[in-house]
């Protein structure tokens, strides 16, 4: 009697004492279903980063019926409010913006004439001229009517902006605004679309001079009209071509100058070669538009040799490491150093010597 008993108490104990940690792990599980729901946008927005191939369309997979479930419970409610009181809200990353299409290869060149079109009894034929916009100038700025100068671009625009938002602002005669987006460019318009959210700015801001930096997270795959066109490919450069040519013509504006700024050297040698076919895009587009000046980076973080070199003299003379561990992101001396270069060619154009 007393061993039925025991056994009863034991069995009993047993199930107490594991009734509790099942209940632990179903609160654990709902806990991260909550937080999937809660969060599902931000997910969404991490996979749609990675580029084209099966582990992308994998997490999209996932994370997107979960992204609908939390739309229709309203689950991000707070976080749309918490956004919106930040001033988070309102990205137009899924806004459309249409380039206008590439230009004809076999288009009449600036400055020259092709024969037209004559009507009967003409002694000349017709011709259309087409002529090269003239250079913009900026005007020479005054602490009353300071300089309106945006700044804005990928990642490799943070510490380098900051730098050059320093230098304007202590100049006294120019004003600035900082904009720059972490794994953004102008391949993935799908995750943000940079030249929606320019054309917004340029139209709220107005500003004069606009420093702008892109390509260090552009060489991947890129998607047109549900194709995926190789990184570096002929079809990719002819399309990252056409969007380059395209953001600097969607740029242009009266008494505007744009400042392209391209890539550093890079410490991988096959990242570097990257950079340094996307920098022959801008600067070949750079030099066929007289309101865009193409603003070399690359030989300003290599040595005397043509080679990436991380110890550099900075603005005083001494030595120090221009980059950031990963041997991309520029440094704060690295950005002091591009920030002062650029600085000089704003000031070279607004007169201000």
């Amino acid at each position: 009697m007393s061993d039925a008993s025991d056994q009863h108490d034991e069995v009993a104990s047993h199930r107490g004492a594991t009734a509790p940690a099942g209940r632990v792990l179903l609160v654990g599980l709902l806990g991260l279903v909550l937080a999937a729901l809660l969060n599902a946008d931000s997910l969404v927005e991490q996979a749609e980063r990675k580029p084209f191939g099966w582990p992308r369309d994998v997490s999209l997979a996932v994370w997107h019926p979960v992204q609908d479930v939390s739309h229709r419970l309203r689950l991000t409610a707070p976080r749309d409010a918490i956004d919106e009181a930040t001033g988070r809200a309102g990205d137009d990353a899924d806004d459309e913006f249409e380039f206008p299409p590439a230009p004809d290869d076999t288009a009449t060149p600036p400055g020259t004439t092709t024969p037209g079109t004559s009507t009967p009894g003409d002694e000349t034929p017709a011709t259309t001229t087409t002529t090269t916009p003239p250079e913009p100038e900026l005007r020479t700025p005054t602490a009353e009517e300071p300089l309106r100068v945006w700044v804005g671009g990928d990642s490799m625009s943070q510490v380098f902006g900051q730098s050059l938002v320093t230098y304007v602002e202590d100049t006294g005669v120019m004003t600035s605004t900082l904009d720059y987006r972490i794994s953004t460019g102008l391949t993935r318009p799908d995750y943000f679309n940079w030249p929606a959210h320019l054309d917004g700015e340029m139209a709220r801001l107005d500003p004069e001079a606009v420093v702008i930096m892109f390509g260090a997270n552009d060489a991947q795959g890129m998607e047109v009209d549900g194709q995926v066109f190789e990184r570096l490919s002929e079809p990719w450069l002819a399309e990252y071509r056409r969007r380059v040519a395209g953001t600097m013509d969607l740029l242009r504006a009266d008494g505007r100058i744009v400042y392209w700024v391209g890539q550093p050297i890079m410490r991988e040698p096959g990242f570097s070669q990257r950079m340094a076919t996307l920098n022959e895009v801008f600067q070949s587009e750079a030099a066929t538009r007289p309101w865009v000046r193409y603003v070399d980076s690359y030989t300003l973080f290599a040595n005397d040799a043509g080679a990436y070199e991380a110890f550099l003299p900075g603005l005083d003379g001494t030595v120090a490491d221009m980059r950031q561990g990963d041997g991309i992101h520029l440094s704060r001396p690295g950005g002091n150093v591009l920030a002062r270069k650029v600085l000089d060619v704003i000031e070279a154009d607004a007169d201000l010597s």
